[in-house]
This record gives C-alpha cells, structure tokens and sequence, in this order.
C-alpha cells in the first residue's frame, strides 16, 4: 500500500513522521511518497542565516501551552533548543504614539490595575472594559463576529484598541468577519458557563501554565523543518513536482487514487493525504466530490509580506525595550504590526546591530503587498522611521511574500468543514490537513497530522475491503 502526501510543509511532513511512527509500531505496511512543487520543504517555516543575522521569513514561535508542539520537538531531539523571550512588553500604535499593554491585558485579563493603566485607552473606554463581569451572557449558542463579541463583553474602545489587534492582528483578519467558534472557542466556553471573562480567567488560574505564551529555537523555527525530514527514513521526498488532478483508481476492491503528476506520470496510492490550501484542495477534488470542493473553495485568504529590517544599533533612537507593536485597524498606518527580534529573541543579530520585522497585509486589501521588494522596503522604513527614530537606511533587508496564504475563519467556518467533511466521507482514505482548516498556528498543524496519519493508518490496516 501506499500514501501520497501532497505538500511539504510542516502539515505534510509531519504526517509522514506519524505514518513511519506507526509503521516502525507495526499498525500499517505500506511506502510514503511525498510531494511538492517548490525546491524547498517547510512552507511558510523559513529561517535565514546571513552574515550573523538570524531572518525568519514565516513564523517565529509557537505557543508554548499547545502540547503538540513541544511533544514533538522533545522526540526530534530539539527541546534544549527551546528559548523563551527576552523581552515581553507588547506596545499598540494610538494616534501615532506606542503604548505598552498591561501585561495582563496579553492575555484578556480585564485586571482593575491593568486596565487602569492602559493609557490608549479613554477613561469611559477603560470603565466600560472594568464592567465586563457585570454584562450578561449572550443566549444563543451560534457563531458571531470576533468584533461583535468584544465589543459585547468590553466595549468598543477595548476591543478595538486592544483585543482585536492582539486576536485578530495574528490572522491578519477582519474582526467583523472572523469566527469566534473557530478561533476561540474556549472564550465562548467560559461566557456560557461562568458569565463572564474576568470570572472565567480567575477560575482557571491555577489551570494556567507558568512562563512565556510563546517561544521559539534558538537556531530558528527552521530548525524543526531541518531535523523532521532528516528523521523521516522511510519516505521518498520529490521536490519540485507538481500535482495536476486526482482521480479514483479504475479496480475492485479497496478504493484507491491517481494522482497525476506535470511531468505526466501517475502515480498510485491507497491514502491520501493533502496538505495544500484549500483553494488548491478545491481543485483537486472537485471531481471526486464536487460539494467539497465548492465549500472549500469559500474559505477565503488574505496576502501577506514580512519585511526583516538590519540597521546598526546607532540608527535606531528607540530603546527597542519591548517584544514589538500591534496595529489596530482604524490606525492610518500602513503595517500591520511590528516585532523587535533582536530584542525579543537570543542571538539574531550580531552586536551592534538591531532586527526588525516589519508586517503587511490585510484580510482585503491584496494591494497592499504589491509592488517590488524596494518598495515594500521603503513604505516599512518610512513607516517605521518616526516611531522608533530611525536614521539612514536599513545595511540589509530581507522580503517575504505569501499571496494568498493567510486562511481566514470566517463566520460559520465551524459548518462548513462539517459539511465538507460529510461531502468526502466517501473517500476514508483522503485526509484534508493544514492551516485551512483546524487552526494555523504550528502545534495546531502538528495535531492535524497526528490525527490524520492515525486515521489513515487504521483504515490502510482494515481486514475489510472498500467499493466506495
């Protein structure tokens, strides 16, 4: 037997690590062939080491709560590799001024004294964030906006000076459109049974983990791309190969697919596994099932750049005491964000020099990333220089691109992967994995994976035979 895997990023070679895992556990038989069209494996997981300088093109870290992640590093070998921030202070841009956030408010915590010294905040702003135990619950159980349930709980000037850039900001999504039940469920969760944020979070305090939300490996995120497919002995890995379709395999028996190939060859397997965006899903099964693929076609993206910034430290007059900042999306500003990684993490740039990271990008507005690199350069200098004093011009700059490569949970996101689930109970052999669908961040993917490879393992070992 044999499972196709269609994408090389974490989502895809980490379902190949549980595949061998529970070959190497004797629950299937069977080859792995993986698959991807660019000449590099990891995705949006780029780490680039230049001249002392340590560049994440994609993600930085990962939350360190989320049990995945860290199970997976700790069986790669990878945990002493683990670092926590060193710097935690988080600022909001107000009126073209940085404000930090009250350490608490990081984590929704309406605290008296923190909400108190949120100085982006009005004063009505920050006693109508202090009322929120006292709002009541919402009576129905359906989804909602992330926008409409913030301002619910903690009024407009919260929410949107504070909550939807920090809940929002890192799906670079439209509050007003976003799906609380897919986002944050457990928010939801703690509404329903204690009435309240505030009472929720004090009730599950001694539940909380101690230390950092995030962290990071000290040489890169790239780090776990580079050992994962160094660990996967019993996989062949093409590159630079694209898939044109999927088609049921003419035969009796077990139903299984060919999976068509730009070079013209075909190839068979029992298990599928794509790991793709779901526009790209959308395409490849719309013959198989062709409810799916209108469904999955309705997940909508939004294009996205990072711009990395190299000055020497004596460009820079801001103290950079801080992890970075949010933008809120009523700022007239034309980044959605800013991390200060050469504060934030160990070891990225050499002495004497600073690293910025500059974010572009929103759910609609695809045009903000157009243009050539110069540009993107220029519009992030310029648009940092007042804020954190910037002279001269950056010594290096690094840009990366994702068109279409933020999933955006929007509202009834929740159904309508029931529904596309249901469209492809047909096919048990075909698994849909990656950011598109249950959570993007990397130990969500990683959980993915787990429970996709696990499935497929069961059904490849079944004594029982599939007519589909």
């Amino acid at each position: 037997m044999r499972v196709i895997i269609v994408g090389g990023g974490i989502a895809g070679l980490s379902v190949a690590y549980f595949l061998e895992r529970a070959m190497a556990e004797g629950r299937w038989r069977g080859e792995i062939l993986l698959i991807e069209r660019g000449q590099r494996l990891g995705g949006k997981i780029v780490t680039v080491r230049e001249d002392g300088f340590l560049v994440e093109g994609g993600p930085d870290s990962f939350l360190a709560a989320r049990t995945e992640g860290r199970a997976l590093i700790r069986e790669l070998g990878l945990e002493m590799e683990i670092i926590a921030p060193q710097a935690r202070t988080v600022y909001v841009l107000s009126r073209g001024r940085l404000m930090p956030i009250p350490e608490a408010l990081l984590m929704l915590r309406p605290d008296p004294g923190a909400v108190l010294r949120a100085r982006n905040l009005s004063w009505g702003g920050r006693l109508r964030a202090l009322l929120e135990p006292w709002i009541p619950p919402r009576r129905s159980d359906g989804d909602e906006p992330l926008a409409t349930f913030l301002r619910r709980r903690f009024g407009r000037a919260f929410a949107e000076g504070i909550a939807e850039p920090l809940m929002a900001g890192v799906h670079a999504g439209d509050p007003e459109r976003l799906s609380m039940q897919a986002l944050y469920p457990h928010l939801l969760a703690m509404e329903r049974k204690f009435g309240s944020i505030a009472r929720g979070l004090w009730n599950a305090r001694s539940a909380r983990p101690s230390g950092p939300l995030f962290v990071s490996l000290r040489s890169g995120m790239g780090a776990l791309v580079d050992r994962l497919a160094a660990s996967l002995h019993r996989t062949h890995i093409a590159l630079g190969r694209t898939v044109l379709g999927i088609a049921p395999a003419p035969g009796e028996g077990r139903l299984s697919y060919r999976v068509t190939l730009d070079s013209g060859e075909i190839v068979e397997g029992e298990g599928v596994a794509l790991a793709v965006p779901a526009f790209e899903a959308a395409r490849w099964v719309r013959d198989l099932a062709p409810s799916a693929a209108a469904r999955l076609a309705e997940i909508p993206f939004a294009s996205t750049a990072v711009v990395t910034l190299a000055f020497r430290r004596d460009q820079v007059r801001h103290p950079l005491n801080g992890s970075g900042f949010l933008v809120p999306r009523r700022e007239p500003f034309p980044l959605t964000g800013c991390t200060w990684s050469s504060s934030k993490w160990p070891g990225r740039a050499p002495g004497g020099f600073v690293l910025l990271r500059a974010f572009l990008g929103w759910a609609g507005d695809p045009e903000a990333i157009a243009g050539e690199d110069a540009i993107l350069i220029q519009r992030s200098v310029e648009a940092l220089r007042p804020l954190l004093g910037l002279r001269g011009d950056p010594v290096r700059a690094w840009v990366h691109r994702w068109p279409a490569g933020m999933p955006q949970y929007t509202v009834g996101h929740l159904e309508r992967l029931a529904a596309i689930e249901r469209a492809l109970s047909p096919f048990p052999g075909l698994r849909l994995v990656g950011a598109s669908y249950g959570g993007i961040g990397i130990p969500d993917l990683i959980r993915q994976a787990r429970e996709a490879a696990e499935k497929m393992a069961s059904f490849l070992n079944s004594d029982c035979s599939y007519g589909g």
